[in-house]
Parts: C-alpha cells; structure tokens; sequence
C-alpha cells in the first residue's frame, strides 16, 4: 500500500500487468518472455469456463481408443516408439518396443522391437524428441535440427508436481470446487528469477492448486471419506539434471532432501489458501521434472513443446514448429508443435496433424464420422432422441466447442 501512495500509477499498471498474465501458468514461461499468441489461445479457451470427467480422467482415453477402434484402428499400451523409419528419404514406419522391458533394462539394445509399417506417421511427442531421439541422427535434416545456428526455438520448461490425499468428505471439509492459482507477488517475472536462482528457498513464482474430488460427481462413491488435491509449480530439468541417469525413486539422499523442501513449500501454500485441510494431509508424493522424463518421456522435463515465445514465429523456425508438416514425406506432426503450445494449443494441433494427412476431402469425412460416433454416444444417453436429433446436438455442441 505505500508503494501505491508513492506512485499510484506504477502500482496500478504492476496490477493491470500481473493481473492479465495470469495465464503464464497454463504454458510455463514467465511473462518477459511469454509471445501474445499462445496466452491469447490459452485465455480465449477458458472464457466460458472449463470441463472435467464424469469418473476417473482415464475416461478421456477410454473414450479415445474406443473412437479409434470403431474406425478400425488399433490402440497399443505399454510400448515405446524407439525409432522412425525411414526408407529413400520417406518414412516408411516405427520400431516398438515393451516400456516396462526397456524400464528396467540395462543394455537397453538388446531389448527386442518390433515394426509397425504405414503409410504415413504422425508425431505427438514434440520436435524434440522426435529430431534428437526418433530419426536416425544421419540424416541431413536432423544435424540441421540440431544445429543451433538453425533454430532459435528450444523446449520449454518443466513442473514440480505434489499429490496429496487428504482424510474428510470434500463437503465436509468445504474444499472449494473451483481452481486457485497462487502467485508471489505482483511482479512476476521479478519472482521467476529469484525462484529459478534459488528454488528450495524461495517460494515459486505460480502454483494451480486443484481438488479433482470436488468436480468429480463420482468421487464420493469410488472414494467415501476421502479427499485429494494437486499443486503443480514450475521447475526447471538443469537443476535435477544431475539425478537423471539415476535409478527411479533410488536417486540418493541430496535428490530426497530437495524434494522435502520444495514440498514443504506447496504444502505451506495450500494451508495457506485452504487452512481447513491442515493435519488432514494423510500421503504426499512429489515429482520433479524428471518425473516427466521417467513416465511422459518428456525431453528434459518439457511440459508443453517448445516454448512460447515469440522466437517461435522467426522464418528460421518455419519448418520446425506451427506447422503440421514436415521435410520428411510421410512424416506429419501433432500436439502443441502443429500449432501452439498449451492444452488448448495442443487439441488445434491434433487436428491439424490430421488435416495434413487427410487432405480436404478427408477432413471433411473424419468431421461427419466424428459427428455420427458422437450422435450414437448421445442415443445411448437419450434413447428418445432421433439420429437426425442427435446429430444436429452434436453439431451445436462441436460448434460451440469450435467458438
């Protein structure tokens, strides 16, 4: 308040400042650096609020793969794409192999794989993985990927993760139904910098704090008696970066007593913020971004691709992200790289991967076969209603969705 008295105009513009970057934290990258596109996706996608399942978030694939496989296709689980292949310059299929064999294996090359040919590829898993990690390293368009003169774009950066399960009935506890965002200061980027300088000392700059158990109308009966929570931070992988060729959950004592503070930080924000569930906190487990790396396969912890910053737009950086096609025929991309980075970034890049592939014609048949599977489910639901009355609700739901 006395820095408003000194100059009230500063301070309101600090407001207005901190206020409106609020998104930051939906895309991990503070606002200095932040481009106006993906905040500006990211913000128009959450004006008439969000969703969440009804049950388990695993609905969200099961639903998915049923999709999939109503198409004709197939969904494999547990298998780890270690190679694209390419055959005179166009690529041709992957190899696959066991994730829990290459888990726990110690000469990961001597664990089998096994091809999957076809027409075309999509990738989902970022830029990064795919030029560094998926492509044989001989080809021309992978050292120019990874010559730094050749792009200005890099992956962005990681989260630290806390799960809590609290003892009480949500209601009882008067756990809000809402998400809280906490920010440290109005100064943010001020924040970021001191908390990547210094990050078991210094709070971090934003954390979401959210109850699936309060959005959730299934909760109470899977899981009576009980409440749960997750705040998620920003963290960067270079500060974990010497624990990642360690053991999962066997990275030694210095790795465990940094993840006890920067837990003791989450959880001092949450009674902070929701002073009720204080003592009721029965388990907590925290991940870090080499958390992502381990069950994401995340390159170096990234989040969500690349980075958003303007960087992204440069001509130099054309062929690599915003863009759904790729220098290799047959090779497509999808997910926040085809478009932007983000949630929201990520669903516009999955159609967009899909139009590439489909062509004009296509995508206009995947979106009526999209409209009918959703009609069908939307029978089921409502036996009353007629196809053509299904229909035209799941068209103004896809519509609205599209708005």
């Amino acid at each position: 308040m006395a820095a408003c008295c000194r100059d009230p105009y500063r301070f309101t513009f600090s407001l207005l400042y901190s206020d409106n970057a609020t998104y930051v934290g939906d895309y991990a990258v503070q606002p200095k650096e932040a481009t106006l596109a993906a905040h500006g996706v990211t913000a128009t996608h959450y004006m008439d609020g969000g969703s969440y399942t009804v049950g388990a978030t695993q609905n969200y694939s099961m639903r998915a793969t049923s999709a999939v496989r109503c198409f004709g296709g197939q969904v494999l689980v547990d298998a780890t794409v270690r190679e694209v292949i390419v055959e005179n310059g166009r690529a041709v299929g992957v190899r696959v192999s066991n994730t829990s064999a290459l888990t726990g294996a110690g000469d990961k090359n001597r664990v089998p794989s096994t091809e999957i040919r076809a027409k075309n590829i999509v990738c989902a898993t970022s830029v990064y993985n795919l030029y560094n990690k998926m492509l044989p390293q001989d080809l021309p368009v992978v050292k120019k990927f990874q010559d730094p003169k050749q792009r200005s774009i890099r992956q962005s950066h990681g989260h630290v993760f806390l799960f809590c399960k609290i003892k009480g009935d949500p209601d009882d506890l008067g756990i809000p139904n809402h998400n809280m965002w906490y920010f440290n200061g109005y100064d943010l980027d001020d924040a970021f910098d001191k908390y990547f300088a210094n990050p078991t000392e210094v709070r971090p700059p934003t954390v979401y704090i959210g109850f699936p158990c309060t959005k959730d109308t299934t909760w109470k009966t899977r899981f009576p008696g009980t409440s749960n929570c997750i705040l998620i931070s920003d963290g960067l992988y270079e500060y974990f970066e010497k624990w990642a060729d360690k053991p999962v959950r066997n990275r030694g004592d210095e790795y465990m007593q940094i993840k006890e503070k920067l837990t003791n930080h989450l959880l001092d924000i949450l009674y902070e913020f929701v002073p009720q569930v204080k003592g009721k906190v029965e388990y907590h487990h925290l991940g870090t971004p080499l958390t992502e790396v381990t069950y994401l396969a995340s390159y170096r912890g990234g989040s969500y691709g690349t980075k958003c910053t303007p960087e992204m737009f440069a001509p130099i950086n054309r062929e690599w992200t915003t863009n759904p096609r790729t220098e290799i025929p047959g090779l497509f991309l999808a997910g926040s790289d085809a478009f932007l980075p983000s949630v929201t970034g990520a669903m516009y890049g999955g159609c967009l991967g899909a139009s590439s592939v489909l062509g004009h014609l296509g995508t206009l048949r995947l979106a009526n076969a999209l409209l009918c599977y959703l009609a069908r489910r939307l029978q089921e639901d409502d036996p009353k209603l007629s196809f053509v009355q299904a229909y035209h609700k799941a068209y103004q739901s896809y519509t609205d969705m599209a708005r």
